[in-house]
C-alpha cells in the first residue's frame, strides 16, 4: 500500500481529486447496474429484494464452511426480527431455504440453502455471469488476482463505514 496522506474527509474538491476516485465511482455505477439486473431476476423470480439477499448470504457462508443462524442473518442484512422472520417465512415456503435445528444445542436454529435455491440462483444470474466472464478471460490470472483483492478490501472498507454509521461516526 502507498503511504500517501488521506484527503481531509471535509474538503470535496481533494476526495474529487484523490487517485481512485473515478475508480470508485464506476464501481458504484457498476453496482447500481447489478442491482438493476437483480430487480429484474428476481421480479421474473417471484422474490423480494432482501430474499434475494438472504439466500446469497446463507450460500456465502456454506461456500465458507460455516452455518448461518437467523440472527446473524438479521444483522448483515440490517433488519429487524420481525422483518428477518418474514423473509425466512417466505424463503422456506416457496422451499428456498430450510430451518434446521443444531444437533449440538436444538435451541440454535440452523439455515440451509435448498437445490431449488440453487437451480433458481443459477437460472437468475448465470447469463449475467456468461456476458461477464468473456471479459474478465482478457486479463492475465495476475490481474484477476489483484483486482479480487482490491475489491475485497474495499468491500471491507464499504463494511467499515456501514458499521461506523450504525455507531453513530461520522
Amino acid at each position: 500500500m502507498p503511504d500517501e496522506p488521506l484527503p481531509d474527509p471535509e474538503n470535496r474538491d481533494a476526495l474529487r481529486s484523490s487517485p481512485g476516485f473515478e475508480l470508485l465511482f464506476l464501481l458504484q455505477k457498476f453496482t447500481t447496474e447489478a442491482e438493476r439486473y437483480s430487480e429484474v431476476v428476481r421480479r421474473q423470480h417471484g422474490l423480494a429484494r432482501n430474499d434475494i439477499h438472504a439466500i446469497n448470504a446463507v450460500i456465502e457462508a456454506e461456500r465458507a464452511g460455516t452455518v448461518a443462524t437467523p440472527g446473524e442473518l438479521r444483522e448483515r442484512l440490517v433488519l429487524s426480527s420481525a422483518a428477518m422472520t418474514a423473509v425466512l417465512d417466505r424463503l422456506e415456503a416457496s422451499g428456498h431455504l430450510e430451518r434446521k435445528h443444531s444437533a449440538e444445542d436444538r435451541r440454535q436454529v440452523l439455515l440451509a440453502t435448498t437445490p431449488s435455491a440453487r437451480e433458481t440462483g443459477r437460472e437468475m444470474f448465470d447469463p449475467m455471469v456468461r456476458h461477464m466472464l468473456p471479459i474478465l478471460s482478457q486479463y492475465t490470472p495476475d490481474q484477476i488476482h489483484l483486482l479480487t483483492g482490491m475489491v475485497r478490501q474495499l468491500t471491507l472498507a464499504i463494511a467499515e463505514a456501514r458499521e461506523g454509521l450504525a455507531r453513530g461516526e461520522r
